[in-house]
């Protein structure tokens, strides 16, 4: 791997994900690749690749593959499962994890979803009375932080009731995330900050308040899921996650309270701001493409016909058209726009058509879902919202990586696909747009100082961030 182009300074990352370039890497990554060629060194220790193909032999289902624990430390959560640096001990987190998100499980849950979606229609009900303008992104993170919350762990903050959605709440919990790229340069600052007493953790900023306080909150939950874990699950209203790890085959090393702790933050963290970023980018290209809002509109209408009566997840997953606007927002969306590094345990053949390398075991190795997603060559005019392409192409399926792939995919994709189709099932079964309305609709949702710069990612700041200055996807409800 010599010959592979090498950027000039270890530190030369710095200056693209922190200052004064902040967030910028990811794109300079791509100026990269079309400079010189599908495989680059992007620092002294890691590749890259654009290469979509790649994708399925990297992120493998079937061979080992560490992630790089310089990217896995910087959150400061060694417990959850998504940041087990180590194969082995991912796969024994995981198989505990696994019955919980299952699919089969997910629908069993379903009224836990769907009593979410009916409280979010109520809100809109009192948005259309109020005349309030709301932030979609903020919305769409109460509602998934209240399913996760209530899905995983019985309870929930109550985030859908309070008046403004807990913006305070959201705009913190994505600043948080935005400080990964400092803590990933200097890992030494999250020792300094964890060995401080509590309260001056939370006078350091509100950022660091909201994360130390939902720390403090899931270390508390789990001692308490402790001193009753011995209850039958028939005696439970709703079996939690912390019930089904500490009865699972775990070992006791791994049911500690600080290890479970970091395992519900890594859960709560990954259910929300992902998914409501979805949510916020589907919403915005309903509501401003009439062709296809129409479309989904009489899909729904002819499958839905009774709005009070629950639609089963495997009906509403058996609709083409809302399955097309589903895997359309999450193309647009990435899921986390930051490359993702595998670390296989054999070498690694990557050929460009004219050459062939040897990637050595042991090597990092990143790919990013926005690059794959913005390929024109499998997505054309890849900028257009247009669910027909999903219908026309089964195969497009394979180049859908919002939730990664492999051994190592994202564990609640279920869950996160349940909350949209009934989010998206629910509010567009009753609304409409300006330009697009039903008869029997409620009402309609209407953007305000909305533009497509608002669903666009300006910066990878881990999870996407748009252009400073833009307020997102804003809307009111009218009657």
């Amino acid at each position: 791997m010599h010959n592979l182009h090498l950027t000039t300074l270890p530190r030369y990352e710095f200056f693209y994900d922190v200052y004064p370039h902040t967030g910028q890497y990811t794109f300079h990554i791509r100026s990269m690749h079309e400079k010189y060629g599908p495989i680059i060194r992007i620092n002294p220790y890691e590749l890259h690749i654009d290469t979509p193909e790649f994708y399925e032999t990297l992120y493998s289902s079937s061979k080992k593959r560490d992630k790089w624990t310089w990217f896995t430390r910087m959150f400061g959560l060694k417990g959850g499962v998504a940041f087990a640096a180590d194969h082995n001990v991912h796969r024994i987190r995981r198989a505990a994890l696994n019955p919980y998100f299952s699919q089969g499980k997910v629908r069993q849950l379903q009224p836990v979803i769907e009593g979410n979606v009916q409280k979010w229609v109520g809100r809109l009900r009192g948005l259309e009375k109020s005349g309030e303008v709301v932030r979609c992104v903020v919305v769409a993170s109460a509602f998934s932080s209240d399913v996760i919350m209530s899905y995983s762990f019985g309870r929930s903050y109550k985030k859908l009731d309070k008046p403004d959605f807990d913006e305070d709440d959201y705009d913190a919990t994505h600043v948080a995330a935005s400080l990964a790229w400092v803590l990933k340069h200097f890992p030494f600052l999250l020792k300094l900050v964890k060995a401080l007493p509590e309260f001056a953790q939370k006078s350091m900023g509100q950022a660091l308040a909201t994360f130390v306080t939902l720390q403090a909150e899931c270390k508390k939950q789990v001692q308490e899921t402790m001193a009753e874990k011995d209850i039958k699950k028939e005696d439970l209203n709703h079996p939690t996650i912390f019930h089904e790890l500490l009865n699972s085959k775990l070992p006791e090393s791994e049911k500690g309270v600080l290890r479970l702790a970091e395992e519900a933050q890594t859960i709560i963290v990954a259910g929300q701001e992902t998914i409501a970023w979805a949510l916020t980018v589907v919403t915005y290209n309903l509501l401003t493409n009439p062709r296809v809002l129409k479309k989904l509109k009489e899909e729904l209408e002819t499958t839905i016909s009774d709005i009070n009566v629950s639609t089963p997840l495997a009906v509403l997953e058996n609709l083409p058209y809302l399955s097309g606007v589903i895997k359309e927002g999450l193309r647009l969306s990435y899921g986390v726009v930051s490359r993702s590094q595998r670390i296989a345990f054999e070498p690694l053949a990557f050929s460009d058509g004219k050459k062939e390398w040897i990637i050595p075991p042991g090597t990092p190795v990143g790919m990013t879902s926005l690059l794959i997603h913005q390929n024109e060559a499998i997505y054309p005019n890849w900028r257009e919202f247009r669910p027909e392409r999903w219908i026309e192409d089964p195969r497009l399926d394979r180049y859908l990586v919002s939730f990664s792939k492999g051994s190592r995919g994202c564990i609640g994709m279920p869950l996160a696909n349940a909350e949209m189709y009934l989010w998206l099932s629910g509010v567009f079964r009753r609304f409409g747009s300006p330009d697009i309305r039903f008869q029997g609709d409620e009402g309609v949702l209407e953007l305000v100082d909305t533009g497509p710069e608002d669903v666009e990612v300006a910066s990878d700041c881990f999870v996407p961030n748009i252009a400073a200055g833009r307020q997102g996807v804003r809307f009111r409800v009218l009657k």
